[in-house]
């Protein structure tokens, strides 16, 4: 075997690997560039830190958040909490793009949306009843018996003094003589207890060690709002609940009838940048804490989709509606949402990469089959010329053009499969090349003869 039929041999080898190599290199860069581009848009893993933003050391809030610590930290999830005066100070953290903080305890009514664009509510939580103690010989049923009383509201930026200060105006009973105190709930049942104060205002769930010292304690009494309902229509924001009688003690009936109570409901409020991952573990978490019953809800009442200040947000509408997604039922928190990335991940890419892959072979043919499309316009237009205006003085120039198309023809590389495309060009040049041949056996000053002239003289 000659040494130039070995090269022309690896030659032909190499052109598959060749062209092979170029598609496959393609269509991974178009995968990289899609998957950088979808990546883009696409939250990126869920943090392992997240802080909230809770209550007094105490209060119902610190209780529940240190629960929701524990649960997240099941997930490997860090919760760090952050003790605050309540409701209105978790608001306006929430609400400082400067301060660090991802989520809180708000209660309804303690602002508006407009207030708070990029807040979203993960859904109500608990009621959190108004309990209003106080010391007297008499029995008050309305707020407007606590005039001219030493009424403790709580500290600046809880949110009972909020609705303590709109409810005792409402009932006129915040004007002097009236004396309005800002103790926390600690010192302000010790000095109720000890008779230095006249009432107390608190939010708290029943389980509260402060509500619960001063249900049992000797000489204090709880208020029943006579006109609940008329305050729940001028005041939105409050439920109006009932505390049934027998439910502290049924064996000494206490208490002796139902109390009627005024109720703020607790949301779960998140910043909109909140990972949404995180989001449907803080949800489990909640349903976990709160879907039991309690002295003013029945079981499954909470968490729940109930509308408040702000929107809810869609993977919370999602929750509601059809619980957690399915991969979170059964894979580890950290699996899932990687898993969950992944898809979000793979079916943009795959709907371009797909078509992209079916249409490769097409591609593939066509790249190949190009080579011979631009010789097959040259040998056409030599041939028209030749048939058409023929002139024998320009054989040569004829078969110039024409060994000129046979060379470059030569010198196409394509793989075996489409070893066809060059023997049907050549075949089609050899036939062109005959037809220069009849062209040479004519007379330069003869015109070709026209068309159906035989059949004339016939």
């Amino acid at each position: 075997m000659g040494q130039q039929e070995k090269i022309s041999r690896q030659r032909i080898a190499k052109e598959p690997f060749r062209e092979n190599l170029v598609m496959v290199v393609t269509a991974v860069l178009v995968g990289i560039i899609v998957l950088a581009v979808v990546n883009h848009f696409i939250e990126p893993a869920p943090p392992r830190t997240i802080v909230m933003s809770t209550g007094m050391e105490g209060g119902s809030y610190a209780a529940y958040a240190e629960w929701y610590r524990q649960i997240l930290g099941r997930e490997k999830v860090h919760l760090e909490l952050l003790s605050s005066s309540g409701s209105v100070e978790n608001l306006k953290r929430l609400q400082d793009p400067s301060f660090k903080v991802d989520v809180g305890f708000v209660q309804g009514g303690t602002a508006s949306r407009s207030e708070a664009p990029n807040l979203l509510s993960l859904g109500a939580l608990f009621y959190n009843p108004l309990w209003v103690f106080y010391r007297s010989p008499e029995t008050y049923d309305d707020l407007s018996r606590l005039k001219g009383k030493k009424i403790n509201m709580g500290p600046e930026g809880s949110g009972v003094r909020k609705f303590a200060g709109d409810l005792l105006a409402a009932s006129k009973a915040a004007d002097p003589p009236t004396s309005l105190l800002d103790l926390t709930n600690t010192a302000a049942a010790k000095e109720l207890v000890e008779g230095r104060i006249d009432a107390v205002m608190i939010f708290g769930t029943a389980d509260s060690p402060t509500v619960q010292e001063l249900l049992h304690k000797e000489g204090v009494k709880l208020l029943s709002f006579s006109q609940a309902e008329a305050y729940t229509r001028l005041f939105p924001a409050l439920s109006h609940v009932i505390l049934p009688t027998g439910l502290l003690d049924l064996a000494k009936k206490k208490p002796p009838a139902d109390v009627h109570l005024l109720a703020a409901t607790t949301n779960l409020v998140a910043r909109d940048t909140l990972h949404p991952a995180l989001v449907y573990l803080l949800l489990d978490a909640a349903a976990e804490i709160h879907s039991g019953g309690g002295w003013v809800h029945k079981a499954g009442e909470f968490p729940s989709p109930k509308a408040q200040d702000f929107p809810l947000s869609d993977r919370a509408e999602r929750f509601y509606k059809s619980g957690l997604p399915l991969m979170f039922d059964y894979l580890p928190f950290w699996v899932a949402t990687f898993v969950d990335r992944m898809v979000l991940l793979l079916i943009p890419t795959a709907a371009v990469l797909i078509p992209l892959i079916r249409i490769m072979p097409w591609f593939y043919s066509w790249r190949n089959r190009r080579k011979f499309f631009y010789w097959y316009g040259e040998l056409k237009n030599l041939e028209l010329e030749v048939r058409e205006s023929p002139q024998p003085e320009r054989i040569r120039d004829y078969r110039t053009r024409l060994d000129r198309i046979e060379a470059a023809v030569n010198e196409i590389h394509v793989p075996l499969a489409f070893f066809h495309e060059a023997y049907n060009l050549k075949q089609h040049i050899e036939l062109v090349r005959g037809k220069l041949m009849g062209l040479n056996e004519l007379p330069a000053s003869d015109p070709p003869p026209a068309a159906g002239a035989d059949q004339g003289r016939g």
